[in-house]
């Protein structure tokens, strides 16, 4: 064991390297986004002049992400801070204060999103985790991910007004990328316009605008509350009454109800994800629509 004062010494040397920036990174932006899907976007903008790190994991549930003191070093050392947004990841807001940097630029990716199913009445507690200003989960319609994209341009460029050119350039470059998709995912919406399904939550508004699709119930009586068995009863005599083919979940929902819907239904299990990283195969934002469409196509029903 070392001596008392060693300790103290060995104690304040770790704190001094962990305060100064990595070699790796002392020449590079400092991004920190709230999701995976946010720092796919910036790293696709950015390129090699940015260093980006990200605090909820693909496979997260991004409405619950616990307030650690590794994050809040994260935004410490950061230059730019990426957040959703749309009172989804209010957890983002401790992180900014606990980080206690001034110099922190936060930029709210969902500026100038056309939010959809916004409340038309008060949405307090009775409703669940209902958010105030529209569903959050806009970055799954890909018509969506040139705003977001203008929105971290901005905020790249004014972190770095020096590269502003080479920042705009590599946005213009990813949304070239992303058109030839478009035209892809377009020619994908005749079977897509196929597909019904059950959700467990209500991620899915966005995607299926673009796609055409239709997400007929939630296993969620209402966001975020664990569902009542008179609920669930009700939802079994629907799959059966309208034969709907399959119940969705992802990663971090409780698998138990929709096996026991499709067990006592005949419909099928498909398990998504909202972000990328969520699941094998969708490491890119590309990827990870590619996976939503074929997994739900695998699954479609004519809706009469």
């Amino acid at each position: 064991m070392l001596p008392i004062k060693k300790c103290w010494i060995v104690t304040v040397f770790v704190a001094l390297l962990m305060a100064l920036p990595s070699a790796a990174t002392a020449d590079k932006l400092r991004v920190v986004a709230a999701t995976a899907d946010l720092g796919y976007f910036a790293h696709q903008i950015g390129g090699d002049l940015v260093d980006v790190d990200v605090i909820a994991a693909g496979n997260r549930d991004l409405h619950y992400v616990e307030v650690l003191p590794s994050y809040m070093l994260k935004l410490r050392r950061a230059d730019v801070y990426l957040k959703l947004g749309l009172e989804l990841d209010v957890w983002s807001q401790s992180l900014i204060d606990g980080s206690r940097n001034s110099d922190l630029i936060v930029t709210d990716c969902s500026a100038g999103i056309n939010a959809l199913e916004v409340p038309t009445f008060k949405a307090d507690a009775r409703y669940g985790d209902l958010h105030r200003y529209g569903n959050p989960h806009y970055w799954l319609s890909p018509e969506n991910v040139p705003t977001i994209c203008a929105n971290i341009t901005d905020a790249l460029t004014a972190a770095d007004p020096e590269h502003a050119d080479a920042y705009e350039s590599g946005r213009d470059g990813y949304l070239a990328r992303l058109k030839s998709k478009m035209n892809e995912w377009d020619a994908d919406k005749g079977a897509m316009g196929n597909v019904e399904f059950i959700g467990y939550h209500n991620t899915w508004p966005y995607f299926c605008e673009f796609f055409g699709c239709h997400t007929v119930a939630f296993v969620e009586e209402y966001p975020g509350v664990t569902p009542s068995p008179s609920h669930l009863t009700k939802l079994l005599e629907r799959i059966r009454q309208e034969q709907i083919p399959a119940v969705a979940y992802e990663p971090f929902h409780d698998k138990r109800t929709p096996e026991w819907l499709a067990g006592k239904s005949g419909c099928r299990t498909v398990v998504l994800t909202e972000s990328v990283g969520g699941l094998p195969g969708t490491e890119t934002y590309e990827k990870l629509i590619d996976t939503l469409v074929a997994r739900l196509t695998s699954v479609a029903q004519v809706v009469e």
